[in-house]
């Protein structure tokens, strides 16, 4: 018999089995070598070390989306969960009405699958929403939405999740059907520079008096505020995005500093005003492969992570943003030669630019260009609320 619990984020009762709810991941995917698990504190949260965990209700995503949390039991055993969302900003953003479920995870049982989608659809139409989409992990904007469908067996990158590859015949059985594809490019850095690519980007530099600045050459708060200017008004028409709130992106500009090689940044100016920004974080998936001696020393995984974070050998390219009117000037070639020639000069041998959408022909066709290749490839899924 299978049965179906359902709790939020605020009571002792609720935070007991979001505990259990991030354990399921352990035993699921203990037998995955491509499973690379985030940190527990990222998910539950890290009082000691001022820590907010993606499920705990302090978290600034919780100021605008309701969620809850659902996890399948059979014969007494945990064997799946999800969760299920309404994101407020982004039903204004779209003017829609499109609730979410993610973190699913599910033995291999149609019947387990369906009772999971079932609760969730319930809620979800409870809460006045028409459609159903995901999966959608926390945290949005940062880990890559969709299904992997592709790359099962590619390098791990950090919020690039992984799943089961039969997750797709569960869903497709219940009539989700895919809406839209993104991709990861794996991008080797430490090719020769293509000599178009520094004869554009010093031809534009040229033309248009640009300055380049890496991170360090200004204040941390005046950085998130350059940031946070940017980054919305550049991905405002990209689909699925959601804008951040200022105190979201500063939030997770601050969290990031843990991990951040901060010469990663490139930051264009025009005459001035801060037109672009380029970034990248190294990809410390490397360093978070759980220790055989001791899977669960969480706080033994965190300092390898934070100590060997200069040896990693590949970075992710996932924060990047042109203001609307410095577009088609060519300060993509700018950001992308100068961070090439740093990437080179540290060593690194790799970038994964991710969540590439499979019709965003302009970007495909550079990481093409660049000597990249498809890593993995991801489904958004969605259907029509009919129960």
């Amino acid at each position: 018999m299978i049965t179906i619990q359902q709790f939020g984020n605020q009571s002792k009762r609720d935070k007991a089995l979001l505990e259990r709810f991030v354990d399921f991941h352990w035993q699921h995917y203990a037998q995955d070598p491509y499973y690379i698990p985030l940190l527990d504190y990222e998910y539950l949260g890290l009082g000691l070390l001022g820590i907010t965990g993606f499920f705990q209700a302090e978290n600034p995503f919780f100021e605008h989306t309701d969620m809850v949390f659902f996890i399948a039991e059979k014969d007494g055993q945990m064997v799946g969960r999800c969760n299920a969302f309404v994101n407020h900003n982004h039903n204004r953003h779209w003017n829609d009405k499109v609730g979410f479920f993610g973190q699913f995870e599910c033995i291999d049982d149609p019947e387990v699958a369906e009772r999971l989608i079932d609760a969730a659809q319930v809620w979800l139409k409870e809460q006045g929403m028409e459609k159903i989409r995901g999966p959608q992990n926390l945290p949005v904007n940062e880990a890559t939405p969709g299904l992997l469908i592709e790359g099962y067996d590619t390098q791990p990158v950090i919020y690039y999740h992984y799943n089961k590859p039969y997750y797709q015949t569960l869903l497709s059985e219940l009539k989700f059907e895919t809406i839209k594809k993104v991709i990861s490019w794996n991008i080797k850095v430490n090719l020769p520079m293509p000599e178009k690519l520094e004869r554009v980007a010093n031809k534009v530099m040229e033309r248009f008096e640009i300055k380049i600045e890496s991170w360090g050459e200004r204040s941390l708060k005046e950085r998130k505020k350059e940031m946070y200017e940017i980054y919305n008004a550049a991905w405002e028409q990209n689909f699925g995005f959601v804008p951040f709130t200022q105190k979201e992106l500063y939030t997770n500009i601050d969290d990031m500093q843990l991990i951040m090689n901060k010469d990663l940044f490139v930051f264009v100016y025009v005459k001035k005003e801060c037109a672009a920004f380029f970034g990248a974080v190294p990809n410390i998936s490397e360093m978070m492969v759980p220790m055989s001696f001791c899977k669960r020393c969480e706080l033994l995984r965190a300092a390898k992570m934070l100590l060997l974070k200069n040896r990693v050998k590949g970075f992710r390219l996932g924060y990047m943003g042109v203001k609307p009117k410095f577009r088609r000037l060519g300060l993509d070639s700018v950001m992308l030669y100068h961070q090439k020639l740093y990437s080179q000069r540290h060593g690194y041998e790799y970038a994964d630019l991710g969540w590439v959408l499979e019709d965003n022909v302009l970007v495909n066709r550079v990481s093409e260009w660049m000597g990249g290749h498809q890593s993995k490839t991801y489904a958004i899924m969605e259907k029509t609320l009919d129960i």
